[in-house]
C-alpha cells in the first residue's frame, strides 16, 4: 500500500469519526507540509506539469469538499518549508491547539533511512507531542 492510499484511509476514518459527532463541534485541520529540500529528479520527471505544492493543494481541496458535503468544519494548512517537517508539524499543532493527530505512515527500510538521513515523522511526534496520535500504515 503506497503512502497516498494510507493517507486516503486515514482521511476516511477521520471523516467517519467526525460524522458521529452529534454536537457538530468537530473541526478538522487538513495539513500538508511540502519539504522544499527533498524534491528529487524522479519527482520532477514523473510530474513535469505539476509541482508538489499543486498536487498537495488538489488533494486538500478534494478532502475539504468531502468534509463540506458532510457539514464538517475544516481548515487547510499547506506549508512549503525548508525547515524540518517534524518541527513545522509541532508548531502547527501548538498554534492551532490541535487536540488529536491522525497521520499516515509508510515504513522505510534501514538503508532507505540511512540514505534519506531522516527518521520517521511518526516516531518523532510520538516522543515530542502531548496529544493523542493515531497512525495508519
Amino acid at each position: 500500500m503506497n503512502r497516498y492510499m494510507v493517507s486516503e484511509r486515514a482521511f476516511h476514518w477521520l471523516e467517519a469519526l467526525a460524522m458521529c459527532d452529534l454536537t457538530h463541534q468537530t473541526e478538522i485541520f487538513l495539513f500538508h507540509a511540502v519539504d522544499r529540500k527533498a524534491v528529487t529528479k524522479l519527482e520532477l520527471d514523473t510530474n513535469p506539469n505539476c509541482t508538489r505544492h499543486e498536487l498537495a493543494e488538489k488533494a486538500l481541496d478534494e478532502y475539504t469538499k468531502s468534509l463540506a458535503l458532510n457539514n464538517i468544519k475544516s481548515h487547510k494548512l499547506l506549508i512549503d518549508t525548508k525547515e524540518s517537517i517534524k518541527d513545522v508539524i509541532i508548531k502547527e499543532i501548538e498554534k492551532n491547539k490541535i487536540d488529536m493527530v491522525v497521520l499516515g505512515h509508510q515504513d522505510k527500510g534501514r538503508i532507505e533511512r540511512l540514505l534519506d538521513g531522516r527518521g520517521s515523522v511518526c516516531e518523532y511526534l510520538l516522543k515530542k507531542v502531548d496529544v493523542p496520535i493515531t497512525i495508519f500504515k
